[in-house]
């Protein structure tokens, strides 16, 4: 937890588990569609844009950040995703207002629920900056996913170790730097 100035508190990544993955993993783009790459990173335009990277170890501290250039842009991170995967999981990064944010799971692919209900996070606040510096841990089928420090979300998924990932923006256009994964 942590205690801002204003004595409101937030849940952050915690610096000593970060500190134990310290092996870094190579990461390659494996596909994209509507992405103008350079390297890992990259710009993506519009509904359905994504980049794939490659699988998964079997612990893993993902790290990039993300910058909208709208206030109302949507993107979200999949997990258990590949280039013809019939269903896959997704933390969507969803407008809630224009000054406000939420974590949406949903079920993605020709075989996919869409939303599920009852299992999408908190509220909370649309950096000013539209910056989002993200941290995702994954232990086996555990996935702690950290926004900015002021958002926390867990979640069960099974098949995440070995396995590929995704950045995807769903409307708008946004900015993706500094990709790292550590094992």
């Amino acid at each position: 937890m942590i205690q801002h100035e204003d004595g409101t508190l937030t849940l952050g990544a915690v610096s000593g588990i970060a500190d134990k993955f310290s092996s870094p993993a190579t990461v390659k783009v494996m596909k994209s569609e509507g992405a103008s790459l350079s390297g890992v990173d990259g710009t993506l335009s519009g509904e359905g844009s994504y980049i794939l990277y490659n699988r998964l170890g079997t612990t893993n501290h993902i790290s990039f950040t993300v910058t909208t250039t709208g206030n109302e842009d949507k993107f979200g991170i999949s997990l258990v995703r590949g280039t013809d995967s019939e269903l896959y999981y997704t933390m969507e990064i969803n407008p809630e207002g224009e000054n406000n944010r939420k974590v949406n799971f949903l079920q993605e692919g020709e075989n996919g629920k869409g939303f599920i209900e009852g299992i999408d996070g908190y509220i909370f606040a649309r950096p000013e900056n539209n910056v989002y510096n993200i941290d995702i841990f994954t232990d086996n089928s555990v996935m702690t996913l950290y926004i900015n420090d002021v958002c926390a979300y867990t979640n069960r998924i099974y098949g995440i170790q070995k396995n590929c990932w995704s950045i995807n923006c769903y409307t708008g256009s946004i900015s993706i730097s500094g990709v790292s994964v550590k094992n």
